[in-house]
């Protein structure tokens, strides 16, 4: 990794945590790691990638961790003084099979507009706090985790993007 990605990375995490949501930020990631990431450690950058403030699509986003050249959970910033919101993409039948109903969560569930996972999945969009809390549960870990099985195996096609300060400490490592 040369100096200039280094650096550059290192802007943004700092730039993340001068917003003071970085704390919120990591959270979010790390749980959602847990509910749909097997073995995080083992398939950091290879099978998934997770970008600090990335200029994708003319969002303005916190963090985007993607696998298998799809983004799979997003954090944004809050608009308007508002509250940050995350999306979560999920298997479509295995949500459906839990019988949890989302929008009694304030969760809005949309048709997903990519194709490389296939068509198993959903969007679960709302709050940043609506999403982890509902992450928290059973019904959705069970149905990011079946979504992310479907995407593990293959390589990520966002590695050149993969923020290593960001993920140190989403996954518990010190980073200096």
């Amino acid at each position: 990794m040369t100096n200039k990605v280094r650096t550059s990375d290192r802007g943004r995490f700092e730039e993340l945590f001068e917003s003071g949501y970085g704390d919120q930020v990591v959270a979010a990631n790390r749980l959602y790691l847990s509910a749909a990431v097997p073995d995080a450690l083992a398939t950091e950058r290879d099978h998934w990638a997770l970008s600090c403030l990335p200029a994708t699509n003319g969002y303005s986003r916190f963090s985007t961790l993607s696998m298998a050249g799809q983004e799979t959970f997003a954090v944004f910033r809050p608009r308007g003084g508002g509250v940050p919101t995350a999306h979560v993409f999920v298997s479509k039948q295995s949500l459906k099979a839990s019988g949890v109903n989302l929008q009694r969560l304030g969760l809005i569930i949309y048709p997903s507009p990519y194709k490389k996972g296939g068509e198993d999945q959903v969007q679960v969009f709302g709050s940043s706090e609506d999403v982890v809390r509902a992450l928290a549960e059973a019904p959705l870990r069970r149905a990011a985790r079946d979504f992310a099985g479907q995407l593990l195996d293959r390589a990520s096609g966002f590695s050149r993007f993969h923020s290593p300060a960001l993920a140190d400490r989403v996954l518990g490592r010190s980073w200096a």
